[in-house]
């Protein structure tokens, strides 16, 4: 017997739409939601009352049978899911000025990937370094897309390294002496590209996570995990120049990684995606990337790879 009440994710899959999209269905009104506990659910009554009114529709997307205002801001948003990074933030600003909501979840650059197969989001960003080949991105997205239609496009370069307090006063300035096992780290979420590359580097080197303190101290963004060693949480941690700047914090870098966006080919020619990909190229976006501090933006804007 089918359950009386719904999760968001589940009208989710009955409805073919992102979660994200019954959210807001639910914030608007649209679609009656109850709160129980600390979780909202719908009722199947509700579900098959608002599935009946849309009913007349049903050879458009779900979405679309919603209400002509809400299908219009839809076409005007970009849902996102993956790894954080300010020049996500500088894009959503920028595409604000041109009337498009880009929504971001930074979830990590493995998990986004998957969002992006289980079609819950729009737009995945990565920086994932293989093991086996050293290559960034492709062989992840190889796997985990291998029947999706993609387009890579590049964000940006960016140097990882050590964020340490102003003045180093450990003296990190490697990978020996950050993996020495004398001083606390923060770590980032398993999933996430930096957590790869310590992990990568680790096993290199037969490093155990128990020799490491505070390997197992995971945040989910890089401002997190800065934040940790301006506070004297954490004698340093594996990050990103343009975090470490801001906070005032002393930076070395370490490797250069590419951190890509994935598209679907088939939205890659919408309105909202040519916009964006306008954005990427315009120069006035890349002098402000620049500015950050710790990026590379040779290849910003430029398609890496096309997969179909």
């Amino acid at each position: 017997m089918e359950s009386d009440y719904l999760t968001p994710d589940e009208v989710a899959a009955e409805l073919k739409l992102t979660r994200y999209t019954v959210y807001e269905m639910i914030k608007r009104k649209e679609l009656p939601a109850s709160k129980i506990g600390r979780t909202l659910r719908i009722l199947r009554s509700d579900l098959d009352a608002f599935m009946q009114m849309n009913k007349s529709r049903e050879d458009r997307h779900p979405f679309a049978a919603v209400t002509p205002r809400r299908q219009q801001e839809q076409a005007y948003e970009i849902l996102f899911a993956g790894s954080h990074d300010l020049t996500i933030d500088l894009l959503a600003r920028k595409l604000a000025e041109r009337g498009i909501t880009l929504l971001p979840a930074f979830s990590g650059s493995l998990d986004g990937l998957i969002e992006l197969y289980k079609g819950r989001v729009e737009m995945a960003g990565t920086h994932l370094l293989d093991r086996t080949t050293g290559e960034y991105n492709l062989p992840y997205i190889r796997c985990l897309l291998p029947n999706e239609g993609v387009t890579v496009v590049n964000l940006v370069n960016r140097w990882q390294g050590f964020v340490v307090p102003k003045g180093n006063p450990r003296m990190i300035t490697s990978w020996d002496e950050f993996l020495c096992g004398s001083h606390r780290i923060v770590n980032r979420q398993r999933g996430s590209g930096t957590r790869v590359l310590l992990d990568f580097t680790m096993q290199q080197k037969g490093i155990a996570p128990e020799a490491l303190p505070g390997y197992d101290v995971e945040l989910t963004t890089h401002y997190a995990t800065a934040a940790a060693v301006l506070q004297g949480n954490a004698d340093a941690a594996l990050g990103i120049e343009s975090v470490a700047r801001g906070l005032g914090l002393d930076f070395f870098p370490i490797q250069e990684e590419r951190y890509d966006l994935v598209i679907p080919t088939r939205l890659a020619r919408q309105d909202r995606f040519i916009e964006l990909l306008s954005v990427l190229r315009d120069p006035v976006f890349k002098q402000a990337i620049v500015a950050q501090g710790g990026y590379n933006v040779s290849q910003t804007g430029k398609e890496i790879d096309r997969m179909y």
